[in-house]
């Protein structure tokens, strides 16, 4: 069971860097665009390697292409809705997190893997905010105005504390202590890290 998830994180990681890769021939500026045709070739070919291994890398990579074009159709719309926008990675990370499971905790494996999306994507968001608003680039918390950064981490506590109850309805034979001090703890000093920082840039 541990190779096998360490194999389909690998696959996972070689399809999911080919699609950004060619996201980025459209999204970044020149020079963004000109790394991409340069590497793009070597992801393609990753990206056949893994799908060659089997039916779970072929539903990967199917989940992979939707992500991207549901994010595309969201930033397009510039929703300011947060959960909204964090929906294509909740909903890509709940597919292929509950792949490694069995049909006793698929379920819980699913909203786990869901959960722990809408935070990647959120957080992401939260740190890159200033960034984004500097160079134009779509951001959900760019339309909060003032209470973008105290929302977003309300939005992130929450989905912290979700994730922590269904870690408990899971059985974790290996790496328990790891997993649970990553989840309980771990998450929640990085929300914490990212809204301490943005406290000194605005004093600064």
């Amino acid at each position: 069971l541990e190779n096998r998830a360490v194999s389909l994180a690998a696959k996972a990681a070689m399809i999911l860097t080919y699609y950004k890769i060619k996201d980025d021939l459209s999204d970044k500026g020149f020079l963004g665009r000109i790394r991409a045709v340069l590497l793009l070739p070597f992801a393609s070919s990753a990206r056949k390697k893994a799908l060659s291994s089997g039916e779970e890398a072929k539903k990967i990579d199917l989940c992979a292409a939707k992500m991207i074009e549901e994010q595309r159709a969201v930033e397009a719309k510039k929703s300011s809705l947060s959960d909204e926008a964090a929906e294509p990675t909740a909903k890509f990370l709940s597919e292929i997190i509950s792949l490694g499971g069995n049909e006793e905790n698929k379920r819980i494996l699913e909203r786990f893997g869901y959960l722990l999306g809408r935070y990647i994507y959120l957080c992401d968001a939260l740190d890159d905010l200033e960034d984004d608003i500097k160079k134009g680039n779509y951001n959900p918390f760019i339309f909060g105005g003032e209470k973008a950064v105290s929302e977003a981490k309300a939005v992130l506590f929450m989905t912290t504390a979700e994730l922590s109850d269904d870690l408990e309805l899971l059985e974790l034979d290996k790496y328990k202590e790891i997993v649970e001090n990553t989840i309980c703890l771990g998450l929640t000093a990085e929300v914490e890290r990212i809204i301490s920082k943005k406290g000194g840039e605005e004093n600064g």
